[in-house]
């Protein structure tokens, strides 16, 4: 915090609290605890091992998704909000009553873009702890 000659400048007062005392009670995020449990393990060098717990691609990137990233760099200088733009969430939630048989979904309300779900899950706990 700056000061200016003459003028007292003090830290904003928060309240003391959080917003979710029970957050607290949350577990390490599970693939830290699952790196944490491997620590010290090698493998068997005789077989390959197959990695399931980080779920990334293990294939090459195929032209047309390098090539519609290429023509759309200049929209990737901004981050998007959380809630992603209206037109995603409404896309999601038209796939979604397709494919499941669902009710109309409500996109405005019912539907919040995640980058994974290791985080839309770990959110969820947070969201539902009281």
């Amino acid at each position: 915090m700056t000061r200016s000659p003459g003028i007292a400048v003090s830290a904003p007062a928060f309240p003391p609290f959080k917003l979710n005392p029970n957050l607290d009670r949350l577990q390490p995020y599970p693939f830290q605890k699952l790196h944490e449990l491997f620590e010290g393990i090698e493998p068997e060098p005789a077989f390959a091992p197959i990695n399931l717990h980080i779920g990334e691609p293990k294939h090459a990137t195929p032209d047309f998704i390098r090539q519609v990233l290429a023509d759309n760099l200049a929209g990737m200088a901004l981050y998007p909000t959380t809630l992603g733009a209206g037109s995603l969430r409404a896309s999601i939630g038209a796939w979604l009553t397709r494919r499941y048989h669902l009710p109309a979904i409500d996109p405005d309300t019912e539907i919040i873009p995640v980058n994974g779900s290791r985080e839309a899950l770990f959110s969820f706990a947070q969201a539902v702890i009281d």
